[in-house]
């Protein structure tokens, strides 16, 4: 007993030195790595959160792109980084999700390797068709797809793109077969369905607002609980009978072993940049990216869900490891 009583002062002064710690972080600059491009949902979201965060934690926020091995370069760098708070990742879900079936060898382990730390929004998605093509529902375009069987041009760019994986779901949910025709960029297989080469496609919901009202383009469903803000009157998946919701994303991590405390003050200052109104107009909006708040832990879940389906639509697309 007696030494649980010698024991106590030290552990509150370590407790106190903990809090102390964590309090003043940080003391430095945080860098940001970006997995990929500029121009990315990530790399915009990373610097335009440069300021607003940089007020709110009191010291910069540097974002740095490392580009190469569809995102395994950057995300390496924040893995084997030091835990402390001030090395990490803001990425897409493909180097997260979606690496592991992509590669049978992959250097990282996602779920094991990386802290969540703020899920900062979902990607709006939905598919579409020429406007050249005779149907003006997904209900009719599956039903053509059946009647004539491989008569139609799914557009993708490449295979395991998110075009590529409901192309996939499509076919293997309702019976029936397209032709998939694959380009290097999204950007480009939206410029076959306009120029008529290509029928059907997948994109970012915001990409097709002004096409569609144009008549260029005739947008069918949206994937996941709800309609589009700027597309409303497209149906949801959800609205459909669909429960497959798998959508591109932008979410924050730290290295495994990072502080909860630290993770928890990186949470909380990126959820008040996102929240506020005039940002998401200006920079979620025109992205197709929809915020959703939540902690740590329910970003933690989400990551394990997202996975899972990640898995199945790789199946079912014939996805081959490298």
């Amino acid at each position: 007993m007696k030494s649980i009583f010698r024991l106590a002062p030290l552990v509150a002064l370590l407790l106190a030195a903990h809090l102390a710690w964590a309090q003043s972080y940080p003391t430095k600059p945080v860098h940001i790595i970006i997995p990929g491009a500029a121009g990315a949902p990530p790399d915009i979201l990373s610097r335009a959160m440069a300021q607003p965060m940089s007020l709110a934690l009191g010291q910069p926020w540097v974002v740095e792109n490392r580009v190469g091995a569809n995102g395994i370069i950057g995300m390496e760098a924040v893995i084997r980084s030091a835990p402390d708070g001030y090395t990490l990742s803001v990425t897409q879900g493909a180097p997260v999700s979606l690496n592991p079936y992509f590669y049978s060898k992959l250097p990282y382990e996602p779920l094991r390797d990386l802290a969540p730390v703020a899920n900062m929004g979902v990607i709006a998605a939905s598919i579409m068709v020429s406007a050249t093509v005779p149907v003006n529902s997904l209900r009719e375009l599956i039903e053509m797809a059946r009647a004539k069987p491989e008569s139609l041009v799914w557009s993708t760019w490449g295979p395991g793109s998110f075009s590529d994986l409901y192309r996939a779901w499509v076919e293997g949910t309702f019976n029936v077969k397209f032709l998939e025709l694959p380009y290097k960029a999204s950007s480009a297989a939206m410029q076959s369905i306009i120029a008529g080469e290509g029928q059907v496609m997948l994109n970012a919901s915001g990409a097709l607002t002004s096409l569609a009202r144009a008549g260029k383009i005739k947008v069918l469903a949206t994937i996941g609980p709800n309609r589009y803000r700027n597309l409303p009157d497209v149906p949801s998946f959800a609205e459909l009978g669909y429960d497959m919701d798998f959508r591109g994303w932008v979410g924050a991590f730290a290295p495994t072993g990072t502080s909860r405390d630290i993770v928890q003050r990186l949470n909380t200052e990126i959820n008040k940049v996102l929240a506020d109104t005039a940002f998401g107009e200006k920079f979620l909006i025109p992205g197709s990216v929809e915020f959703k708040a939540g902690s740590p832990e329910e970003f933690g879940r989400f990551l394990k869900v997202d996975r899972e389906l990640a898995g199945r639509l790789t199946k079912l697309a014939k996805v081959k490891p490298e």
